[in-house]
């Protein structure tokens, strides 16, 4: 088992307002809450309710977590505690930063009974910040935060130790957020009826993820005698894990005897939510090589068609691209009212000259332009009925994503056509290959500069949302927690 990290896990159930974010090492689905607690040197599960509920208003809200949980054998656990939450946002850098500490005018409490042992929470310290970049289509979030809680157990006292970090990230078709937090669990036992006190220490390391998803399906169609032969919808749903390792003292009338070790994992779903979506109907892509690429975009509506016909070998343009990101990006925007009625309305918004008032695509150039994910032409110029080339759509992908300064390995990696790529595009074309939007032909050849066609379009889209639902979410969670 890898590291292990621990994240604060709380999309939480019968909650007036949830507030995902770190705090102890539970997760939950529809129906029940669950949690891993150690104080006894032993995992014990609990499982019940957590109710959240939101107060406060503007840079500063207070979140009241209220758990009532239940284990084996009569085991029991209460805690209720409240916790400020501090915003500060830069509009400049579009970065968020978040302190969340503990409400100093309330008091926590928290009992947990286990066997004939109950621990009272007599202090508890927290203190958690995080920091937010917003990438448009796209959050990227870390955090760190350390904590102690000390508990009374009749004479004896346990003191845990808390230190933990977090990433997130959140786009229209998943989040993740994996984090892992260590507990030292420090053990005073006071040895028969003498002053003398015995310490016990032991380890805990956990890992939480915490996912939402979305997948496209596809469903072929059994019966011959029907109008298609396959649909797609989408299925989302939740996945929350929690894998912990331990390395704990065996206590024997207030001395450490021996020590037990282990490893364990519990998870919780949620029910997939289904919608489907309409069925494609293009006559000119069967047995094209990016059918299904193409098919699926038109069902997401991210690309379209004339009629009953897609022409995927015509080349795609600018204006056609920069719909189409925006689609796929799920900022989708209502284009009755973004649309202008006047030339003057368009003179006061930051537009181009040959971008007509009422053009059709008018909305989505004047979104991705704001959002800077596509430039200019030239001076005051967009053209949206230029061609785009393969290097100008993956610049504009990898811009999307935000990983233009990402650390890439594919540095030293050489195509065969490796001379005939700009330099401004470099870095984003090897980005791209190593996220498999885009790979080499069987000539180990990008072509950078030939016109990307429809199809092309359609096969490299199809691989960016792919990234954006599954391939984004490995590198979150594996690279934290290990989930063999």
């Amino acid at each position: 088992m890898k590291k292990l990290i621990t994240t604060l896990i709380v999309l939480l159930l019968i909650s007036t307002a949830s507030y995902a974010d770190i705090i102890e090492p539970g997760v939950s689905n529809e129906s029940q809450y669950k949690e891993i607690v150690f104080l006894s040197g032993a995992p014990v599960e609990f499982t019940g309710k957590l109710q959240i509920k939101q107060s406060g208003k503007g840079d500063q809200i207070k979140y009241t977590y209220d758990y009532n949980l239940t284990g084996p054998n009569g085991a029991t656990l209460t805690r209720k505690v409240i916790y400020v939450v501090n915003e500060n946002t830069d509009s400049e850098l579009k970065q968020i930063s978040t302190g969340l500490t503990l409400d100093p005018k309330a008091k926590v409490s928290e009992k947990i009974t286990i066997g004939d042992k109950t621990y009272v929470l007599e202090e508890q310290i927290l203190n958690k910040a995080s920091i937010t970049q917003d990438k448009s289509i796209i959050k990227y979030t870390s955090g760190t935060w350390n904590g102690r809680k000390t508990y009374s157990q009749g004479q004896n006292k346990v003191i845990v130790d808390i230190y933990g970090e977090n990433y997130k990230y959140d786009n229209t078709w998943s989040t993740v957020e994996t984090a892992m937090i260590r507990h030292i669990i420090t053990y005073q036992n006071k040895v028969g009826t003498s002053s003398t006190v015995q310490e016990s220490t032991g380890t805990v390391e956990y890992g939480v993820t915490n996912i939402r998803e979305k997948e496209i399906l596809s469903q072929q169609s059994l019966p011959n005698q029907i109008s298609f032969k396959e649909s797609y919808m989408i299925s989302e749903k939740k996945e929350n894990t929690v894998v912990y390792k331990y390395d704990m003292p065996v206590i024997t009338n207030g001395k450490t005897t021996s020590r037990k070790t282990g490893e364990g994992s519990f998870k919780l779903t949620t029910m997939p939510k289904l919608t489907s979506l309409p069925i494609p109907q293009y006559q000119d892509i069967r047995g094209y090589w990016a059918e299904e690429d193409i098919n699926r975009l038109f069902s997401l509506g991210v690309i379209d068609g004339n009629g009953k016909y897609f022409n995927p070998r015509i080349p795609i343009n600018r204006a056609e691209f920069a719909k189409a990101i925006i689609k796929a990006c799920g900022l989708e925007i209502d284009t009755e009212k973004q649309k202008p009625r006047s030339r003057k309305e368009v003179q006061e918004d930051i537009i181009f000259s040959d971008v007509d008032a009422n053009h059709p695509y008018y909305p989505y150039i004047k979104k991705v332009t704001e959002l800077k994910l596509m430039n200019g032409t030239g001076y005051n110029t967009f053209g949206p009925d230029e061609n785009l080339t393969k290097a100008q759509a993956v610049t504009i992908l990898i811009r999307a994503l935000g990983l233009e300064n990402m650390s890439t390995f594919n540095l030293g990696k050489t195509f065969a056509d490796e001379d005939q790529i700009p330099d401004w595009a470099r870095k984003a074309i090897y980005v791209a290959e190593e996220l498999d939007i885009i790979e080499p032909n069987e000539y180990n050849m990008i072509q950078p500069n030939n016109g990307l066609t429809r199809g092309e379009a359609a096969n490299m889209l199809n691989r960016f949302i792919t990234y954006l639902q599954k391939e984004i979410k490995t590198d979150y969670r594996e690279r934290v927690v290990n989930f063999n």
